[in-house]
Protein backbone atom coordinates (compact mmCIF):
# COMPACT_ATOMS: atom_id res chain seq x y z
CA UNK A 1 0.00 0.00 0.00
CA UNK A 2 2.99 2.63 0.68
CA UNK A 3 4.33 1.65 -2.59
CA UNK A 4 1.59 2.94 -4.29
CA UNK A 5 0.88 5.60 -2.15
CA UNK A 6 4.05 7.10 -2.48
CA UNK A 7 4.34 6.54 -6.24
CA UNK A 8 7.16 8.82 -7.38
CA UNK A 9 6.80 10.69 -10.94
CA UNK A 10 9.22 8.50 -12.57
CA UNK A 11 6.85 5.32 -11.61
CA UNK A 12 3.54 7.40 -13.12
CA UNK A 13 5.08 7.99 -16.30
CA UNK A 14 6.31 4.18 -16.90
CA UNK A 15 3.01 2.97 -15.64
CA UNK A 16 1.11 5.46 -17.89
CA UNK A 17 3.36 4.47 -21.13
CA UNK A 18 2.66 0.66 -20.26
CA UNK A 19 -1.19 1.66 -19.98
CA UNK A 20 -1.24 3.18 -23.62
CA UNK A 21 0.32 0.16 -24.95
CA UNK A 22 -2.47 -1.79 -24.15
CA UNK A 23 -4.71 -0.07 -26.46
CA UNK A 24 -1.99 -0.26 -29.64
CA UNK A 25 -5.07 0.79 -32.27
CA UNK A 26 -6.67 3.75 -30.49
CA UNK A 27 -3.34 4.70 -28.60
CA UNK A 28 -1.79 4.87 -32.59
CA UNK A 29 -5.24 6.84 -34.31
CA UNK A 30 -4.90 9.44 -31.53
CA UNK A 31 -1.31 10.15 -31.73
CA UNK A 32 -1.95 9.81 -35.68
CA UNK A 33 -4.30 12.98 -35.07
CA UNK A 34 -1.85 15.33 -33.48
CA UNK A 35 0.59 14.15 -35.55
CA UNK A 36 -0.99 15.19 -38.47
CA UNK A 37 -1.82 18.84 -37.17
CA UNK A 38 1.72 18.90 -35.58
CA UNK A 39 3.39 18.34 -39.06
CA UNK A 40 0.81 20.59 -40.99
CA UNK A 41 1.97 23.75 -38.48
CA UNK A 42 5.72 22.55 -38.69
CA UNK A 43 5.61 22.11 -42.31
CA UNK A 44 3.65 25.87 -43.27
CA UNK A 45 5.68 28.19 -40.43
CA UNK A 46 9.03 26.32 -42.34
CA UNK A 47 7.56 26.69 -45.76
CA UNK A 48 6.59 30.44 -44.52
CA UNK A 49 9.78 31.41 -43.05
CA UNK A 50 12.04 29.75 -45.75
CA UNK A 51 10.14 31.83 -48.44
CA UNK A 52 10.32 35.07 -47.00
CA UNK A 53 13.78 34.94 -46.88
CA UNK A 54 13.98 33.67 -50.16
CA UNK A 55 11.72 36.58 -51.05
CA UNK A 56 14.64 38.67 -48.85
CA UNK A 57 17.51 37.21 -50.96
CA UNK A 58 16.03 38.16 -54.01
CA UNK A 59 15.00 41.66 -53.28
CA UNK A 60 18.20 43.06 -55.31
CA UNK A 61 16.93 41.12 -58.00
CA UNK A 62 14.30 43.62 -59.24
CA UNK A 63 15.70 47.04 -57.21
CA UNK A 64 18.12 48.44 -54.87
CA UNK A 65 17.26 48.87 -50.81
CA UNK A 66 17.26 52.41 -49.74
CA UNK A 67 15.82 53.85 -52.96
CA UNK A 68 12.14 54.72 -53.59
CA UNK A 69 10.91 54.39 -57.64
CA UNK A 70 8.97 57.46 -58.25
CA UNK A 71 6.64 57.79 -61.56
CA UNK A 72 3.38 60.18 -61.94
CA UNK A 73 0.61 58.99 -60.74
CA UNK A 74 -1.30 57.52 -63.64
CA UNK A 75 -4.82 58.56 -63.02
CA UNK A 76 -6.69 56.88 -66.36
CA UNK A 77 -4.91 53.52 -65.16
CA UNK A 78 -7.76 52.23 -63.00
CA UNK A 79 -10.84 51.33 -63.81
CA UNK A 80 -12.91 50.71 -60.52
CA UNK A 81 -11.51 54.05 -59.37
CA UNK A 82 -14.33 56.57 -58.18
CA UNK A 83 -12.23 59.68 -57.97
CA UNK A 84 -12.40 62.12 -61.10
CA UNK A 85 -9.24 63.86 -61.88
CA UNK A 86 -9.35 67.24 -63.80
CA UNK A 87 -7.84 66.84 -67.53
CA UNK A 88 -4.80 69.14 -67.79
CA UNK A 89 -3.47 69.54 -71.36
CA UNK A 90 0.33 70.38 -70.22
CA UNK A 91 0.53 66.42 -68.56
CA UNK A 92 3.06 64.21 -70.72
CA UNK A 93 1.59 61.21 -72.04
CA UNK A 94 2.58 58.30 -74.06
CA UNK A 95 1.17 55.19 -74.99
CA UNK A 96 -1.90 53.65 -73.11
CA UNK A 97 -1.99 57.50 -71.63
CA UNK A 98 0.94 56.46 -69.28
CA UNK A 99 2.29 59.52 -67.85
CA UNK A 100 6.01 60.24 -68.28
CA UNK A 101 8.60 62.58 -66.11
CA UNK A 102 10.10 65.35 -67.52
CA UNK A 103 12.96 67.95 -66.79
CA UNK A 104 10.76 69.88 -64.48
CA UNK A 105 9.81 66.13 -62.71
CA UNK A 106 13.14 65.81 -62.06
CA UNK A 107 14.06 69.12 -60.89
CA UNK A 108 11.20 69.13 -58.25
CA UNK A 109 11.66 65.46 -56.93
CA UNK A 110 15.93 66.68 -56.61
CA UNK A 111 14.56 69.08 -54.43
CA UNK A 112 12.36 67.13 -52.00
CA UNK A 113 13.64 66.95 -48.68
CA UNK A 114 15.22 63.92 -47.91
CA UNK A 115 16.34 62.85 -51.42
CA UNK A 116 20.07 62.06 -51.89
CA UNK A 117 20.47 61.18 -55.71
CA UNK A 118 18.22 60.68 -58.53
CA UNK A 119 18.98 58.68 -61.44
CA UNK A 120 16.72 58.42 -64.46
CA UNK A 121 15.54 54.54 -64.83
CA UNK A 122 16.02 54.38 -68.49
CA UNK A 123 14.37 51.33 -70.17
CA UNK A 124 15.67 50.31 -73.44
CA UNK A 125 13.84 48.40 -75.96
CA UNK A 126 15.78 45.90 -77.59
CA UNK A 127 14.95 43.68 -80.32
CA UNK A 128 17.69 40.56 -80.47
CA UNK A 129 20.69 39.33 -79.31
CA UNK A 130 23.09 37.66 -81.08
CA UNK A 131 26.24 35.78 -81.44
CA UNK A 132 26.29 34.90 -84.79
CA UNK A 133 23.62 33.42 -86.70
CA UNK A 134 21.30 32.91 -84.17
CA UNK A 135 18.85 35.83 -82.64
CA UNK A 136 16.95 35.85 -79.47
CA UNK A 137 14.79 38.00 -78.01
CA UNK A 138 15.71 39.64 -75.08
CA UNK A 139 14.92 42.46 -72.67
CA UNK A 140 17.69 45.14 -70.84
CA UNK A 141 17.91 46.48 -67.57
CA UNK A 142 19.54 49.13 -66.75
CA UNK A 143 21.94 48.33 -64.03
CA UNK A 144 21.64 50.58 -60.34
CA UNK A 145 24.61 50.63 -57.67
CA UNK A 146 23.69 48.30 -55.09
CA UNK A 147 21.02 45.80 -57.64
CA UNK A 148 22.24 42.75 -55.81
CA UNK A 149 21.65 40.07 -58.65
CA UNK A 150 22.85 36.76 -57.59
CA UNK A 151 25.63 35.46 -59.90
CA UNK A 152 26.87 31.89 -61.24
CA UNK A 153 29.65 32.80 -62.72
CA UNK A 154 31.61 35.70 -63.67
CA UNK A 155 31.04 39.10 -62.00
CA UNK A 156 28.32 41.92 -62.11
CA UNK A 157 28.50 45.08 -64.51
CA UNK A 158 30.68 47.95 -63.69
CA UNK A 159 30.30 51.44 -65.02
CA UNK A 160 33.97 51.62 -65.40
CA UNK A 161 33.42 49.00 -68.38
CA UNK A 162 30.65 50.71 -70.14
CA UNK A 163 30.17 48.12 -73.21
CA UNK A 164 29.73 44.94 -70.33
CA UNK A 165 26.66 42.89 -69.91
CA UNK A 166 25.32 40.29 -67.37
CA UNK A 167 22.86 38.19 -69.41
CA UNK A 168 20.87 35.37 -67.68
CA UNK A 169 21.44 31.97 -67.01
CA UNK A 170 18.72 30.53 -69.57
CA UNK A 171 20.94 31.70 -72.53
CA UNK A 172 23.54 30.01 -71.77
CA UNK A 173 23.09 26.84 -73.54
CA UNK A 174 20.67 28.16 -76.63
CA UNK A 175 24.35 29.88 -77.62
CA UNK A 176 25.98 26.68 -77.60
CA UNK A 177 27.81 26.45 -74.44
CA UNK A 178 27.95 24.00 -72.17
CA UNK A 179 28.64 25.90 -69.10
CA UNK A 180 28.39 29.75 -67.76
CA UNK A 181 32.01 29.73 -66.95
CA UNK A 182 32.48 29.36 -71.13
CA UNK A 183 30.46 32.40 -71.89
CA UNK A 184 32.39 35.05 -69.60
CA UNK A 185 34.51 37.35 -71.72
CA UNK A 186 32.35 36.53 -75.04
CA UNK A 187 31.18 39.09 -77.73
CA UNK A 188 27.81 39.11 -78.48
CA UNK A 189 25.48 41.86 -80.05
CA UNK A 190 22.17 43.48 -79.03
CA UNK A 191 20.05 44.66 -81.83
CA UNK A 192 17.35 47.35 -81.42
CA UNK A 193 15.68 50.18 -83.61
CA UNK A 194 16.06 53.50 -83.41
CA UNK A 195 13.86 56.29 -83.92
CA UNK A 196 13.81 56.52 -87.54
CA UNK A 197 12.83 52.77 -87.38
CA UNK A 198 16.25 51.79 -88.34
CA UNK A 199 18.58 48.94 -86.76
CA UNK A 200 21.13 49.50 -85.28
CA UNK A 201 23.77 47.26 -83.86
CA UNK A 202 26.11 47.52 -80.24
CA UNK A 203 28.83 45.14 -79.80
CA UNK A 204 28.60 43.80 -75.79
CA UNK A 205 31.20 41.50 -74.14
CA UNK A 206 29.25 39.27 -70.70
CA UNK A 207 30.86 39.98 -67.96
CA UNK A 208 28.99 37.28 -65.85
CA UNK A 209 25.74 35.17 -65.65
CA UNK A 210 22.73 35.57 -63.72
CA UNK A 211 21.31 32.69 -61.72
CA UNK A 212 17.51 32.63 -62.47
CA UNK A 213 14.78 33.95 -59.87
CA UNK A 214 11.53 33.91 -59.36
CA UNK A 215 11.49 37.41 -59.06
CA UNK A 216 14.04 38.43 -61.22
CA UNK A 217 16.89 37.96 -63.52
CA UNK A 218 15.01 37.53 -66.95
CA UNK A 219 16.40 40.71 -68.62
CA UNK A 220 20.02 41.14 -69.38
CA UNK A 221 21.41 44.11 -67.18
CA UNK A 222 23.32 46.62 -69.35
CA UNK A 223 25.53 49.50 -67.96
CA UNK A 224 23.52 52.88 -67.35
CA UNK A 225 26.00 55.21 -70.03
CA UNK A 226 24.82 51.93 -72.91
CA UNK A 227 21.18 52.50 -71.87
CA UNK A 228 21.64 56.47 -72.03
CA UNK A 229 22.67 55.81 -75.60
CA UNK A 230 20.51 53.35 -77.00
CA UNK A 231 17.43 55.42 -74.94
CA UNK A 232 18.44 58.61 -76.76
CA UNK A 233 18.81 56.84 -79.93
CA UNK A 234 15.48 55.56 -79.82
CA UNK A 235 14.01 58.92 -79.02
CA UNK A 236 15.92 61.50 -80.60
CA UNK A 237 13.96 63.85 -82.64
CA UNK A 238 10.38 62.66 -81.10
CA UNK A 239 9.03 64.87 -78.69
CA UNK A 240 6.73 62.62 -77.11
CA UNK A 241 9.63 60.42 -76.09
CA UNK A 242 13.01 62.79 -75.91
CA UNK A 243 14.19 63.52 -72.26
CA UNK A 244 11.18 61.66 -70.85
CA UNK A 245 10.92 58.86 -68.75
CA UNK A 246 8.81 56.40 -66.71
CA UNK A 247 9.87 56.67 -63.74
CA UNK A 248 13.00 57.92 -61.38
CA UNK A 249 15.06 55.49 -58.88
CA UNK A 250 15.66 58.09 -55.95
CA UNK A 251 18.04 57.58 -53.25
CA UNK A 252 17.47 58.36 -49.44
CA UNK A 253 19.72 57.91 -45.89
CA UNK A 254 20.46 54.07 -45.44
CA UNK A 255 19.97 54.59 -41.63
CA UNK A 256 16.52 56.64 -42.72
CA UNK A 257 13.77 55.30 -40.30
CA UNK A 258 10.33 53.28 -41.58
CA UNK A 259 9.23 56.85 -40.42
CA UNK A 260 11.32 58.69 -42.51
CA UNK A 261 10.13 56.70 -45.60
CA UNK A 262 7.09 57.13 -45.36
CA UNK A 263 7.11 60.98 -44.81
CA UNK A 264 9.18 60.83 -48.11
CA UNK A 265 6.38 59.00 -49.62
CA UNK A 266 4.08 61.20 -48.48
CA UNK A 267 5.90 64.88 -49.71
CA UNK A 268 6.05 62.84 -53.08
CA UNK A 269 2.03 61.94 -52.92
CA UNK A 270 1.66 65.65 -52.23
CA UNK A 271 3.50 66.59 -55.04
CA UNK A 272 1.61 64.26 -57.66
CA UNK A 273 3.70 61.36 -57.81
CA UNK A 274 3.70 57.89 -56.60
CA UNK A 275 6.78 56.40 -54.79
CA UNK A 276 7.34 52.60 -54.02
CA UNK A 277 9.82 51.08 -51.78
CA UNK A 278 11.28 47.30 -53.52
CA UNK A 279 9.11 46.03 -50.26
CA UNK A 280 6.37 47.63 -51.63
CA UNK A 281 6.74 46.41 -55.41
CA UNK A 282 6.54 42.84 -54.12
CA UNK A 283 4.19 43.52 -51.44
CA UNK A 284 1.60 41.56 -53.50
CA UNK A 285 3.76 37.91 -53.46
CA UNK A 286 4.27 38.67 -49.71
CA UNK A 287 0.94 38.94 -49.06
CA UNK A 288 -0.73 35.92 -51.13
CA UNK A 289 1.86 34.11 -49.38
CA UNK A 290 1.27 35.09 -45.60
CA UNK A 291 -2.48 34.49 -46.96
CA UNK A 292 -2.11 31.10 -47.99
CA UNK A 293 -0.13 30.04 -44.79
CA UNK A 294 -2.56 31.57 -42.46
CA UNK A 295 -4.58 29.38 -44.20
CA UNK A 296 -2.61 26.53 -43.68
CA UNK A 297 -2.22 27.17 -40.29
CA UNK A 298 -5.44 27.43 -39.70
CA UNK A 299 -6.13 23.43 -40.97
CA UNK A 300 -3.48 22.67 -38.99
CA UNK A 301 -4.95 24.39 -35.53
CA UNK A 302 -8.35 22.68 -36.41
CA UNK A 303 -7.02 19.17 -36.86
CA UNK A 304 -5.04 19.65 -33.46
CA UNK A 305 -8.18 20.86 -31.73
CA UNK A 306 -9.89 18.01 -33.29
CA UNK A 307 -6.95 15.74 -31.94
CA UNK A 308 -7.46 17.14 -28.59
CA UNK A 309 -10.97 16.04 -28.70
CA UNK A 310 -9.89 12.59 -29.50
CA UNK A 311 -7.58 12.63 -26.22
CA UNK A 312 -10.23 13.71 -24.00
CA UNK A 313 -12.29 10.71 -25.39
CA UNK A 314 -9.70 8.22 -25.67
CA UNK A 315 -9.47 8.85 -21.78
CA UNK A 316 -12.89 8.45 -21.27
CA UNK A 317 -13.34 5.24 -23.06
CA UNK A 318 -10.17 4.30 -21.21
CA UNK A 319 -11.71 5.30 -17.30
CA UNK A 320 -15.04 3.85 -18.54
CA UNK A 321 -13.02 0.64 -18.98
CA UNK A 322 -10.79 0.52 -15.97
CA UNK A 323 -13.30 1.00 -13.29
CA UNK A 324 -12.29 -1.95 -11.73
CA UNK A 325 -8.45 -1.47 -11.77
CA UNK A 326 -8.84 2.38 -10.42
CA UNK A 327 -10.53 0.44 -7.87
CA UNK A 328 -8.14 -1.75 -7.49
CA UNK A 329 -5.65 0.88 -7.05
CA UNK A 330 -8.14 3.14 -4.80
CA UNK A 331 -8.29 -0.50 -2.41
CA UNK A 332 -4.03 -0.50 -2.54
CA UNK A 333 -3.94 3.00 -0.95
CA UNK A 334 -3.39 4.93 -3.98
CA UNK A 335 -4.72 8.49 -3.79
CA UNK A 336 -6.81 10.40 -5.91
CA UNK A 337 -3.99 12.34 -7.00
CA UNK A 338 -2.25 9.54 -8.31
CA UNK A 339 -4.92 8.19 -10.09
CA UNK A 340 -5.43 11.66 -12.01
CA UNK A 341 -1.78 11.89 -12.29
CA UNK A 342 -1.62 8.20 -14.28
CA UNK A 343 -4.34 9.21 -16.91
CA UNK A 344 -3.69 13.14 -17.27
CA UNK A 345 0.62 11.63 -17.90
CA UNK A 346 -0.78 9.16 -20.23
CA UNK A 347 -3.28 12.10 -22.00
CA UNK A 348 -0.30 14.23 -22.07
CA UNK A 349 2.19 12.00 -23.70
CA UNK A 350 -0.86 11.01 -26.61
CA UNK A 351 0.29 14.63 -27.49
CA UNK A 352 3.71 14.54 -26.98
CA UNK A 353 4.53 11.58 -29.30
CA UNK A 354 2.57 13.18 -31.59
CA UNK A 355 4.33 16.46 -31.54
CA UNK A 356 7.38 14.83 -31.49
CA UNK A 357 6.81 12.53 -34.69
CA UNK A 358 5.27 15.61 -36.68
CA UNK A 359 7.89 17.82 -36.11
CA UNK A 360 10.71 15.27 -36.54
CA UNK A 361 9.33 14.42 -40.03
CA UNK A 362 8.72 18.01 -41.17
Amino acid sequence: MDALFNMKFFDIVKISQKNLLRAKLRTALTVGAVFIGALTLSLTNGLGNGVKAYVHDQLGNIGVEDTLVVRVKQTQQNPVSTDVTEYKPDRQVGTFNIAFLDEDDFAKIEATEGVLEVIPNRMPQLDYMTAGDKKFEVAAYQNLEGLNITMTAGERVREDFPDGITIPQKYVEPFGYESSEEIIGETLTLGYKDAKQAVQEVKVVVMGVQEQSILGNSNIIITENLAKVITDNQTKGVPALEGKYIEAVIKFAPDASQEDIDALKKRFEDQGYAAQTVADQIGIISTVIDTILIILNVFGVITLIAAAFGIVNTQLMSVNERTSEIGLMKALGASRRNIFAVFSIEAASIGFWGALSGSIVS
